[in-house]
């Protein structure tokens, strides 16, 4: 299990193990591309708790993690919440690291930063494709992989993408080659 790729393993005192795969098989089954994205920024916001617990629940490799992340319970007009091993908010902090390894992955040292632009959605069946044409990968593989493992293999395969030209754009150029002209005229 790599935890660098966005995997994580929990215990609960009883020793029970669960494991959580932020792969794209997974994190697709969170909702549509819009709700994916809403639910990663819910992450940060005042139902953090609750989006979190959810997030779990669907990233987690056994059939029920409730004896870890705790269940909601509708009785009437109330819901009860029963609490699992886990604090809520450990829950809050892995269902970031597992979203964020997930959707967005994460830069290595050393690594060209993306662009930083904001999208409303994360369609995950893209990479899956993505990750079949360029990696040649089955589509359980696919699936299977963590947007941090996928850009990790795409700068494996294509080294020379991710590295900066040290040339000027064409705007940078003509911009030098004028003040060298207005210079040579002053």
């Amino acid at each position: 299990m790599l935890v660098e790729s966005g995997y994580v393993r929990a215990c609960t005192p009883d020793g029970s193990e669960f494991t959580f795969a932020p792969s794209f098989g997974r994190i697709s089954g969170l909702g549509d591309p819009q709700a994916i994205v809403a639910l990663y920024a819910g992450l940060f916001g005042p139902r953090a708790e609750d989006d979190a617990r959810y997030v779990l629940a669907c990233l987690c490799e056994q059939d029920d993690p409730t004896p870890l992340i705790g269940w909601a319970e509708a009785g009437g007009n109330e819901l009860t919440l029963h609490a699992g091993a886990m604090p809520a908010v450990e829950q809050v902090l892995i269902a970031r690291h597992l979203m964020q390894h997930g959707i967005a992955g994460k830069a290595r040292p050393g690594q060209a930063e993306g662009n930083g632009k904001y999208s409303d959605r994360f369609d995950a069946a893209e990479y899956v494709s993505a990750a079949r044409v360029h990696l040649g990968l089955s589509s359980a593989d696919a699936e299977a992989l963590s947007m941090t493992e996928f850009q990790t293999m795409l700068e494996m395969k294509f080294p020379e993408q991710n590295k900066k030209r040290n040339v000027p754009s064409r705007e940078e150029y003509a911009a030098r080659m004028a003040e060298m002209k207005e210079k040579r005229r002053g």
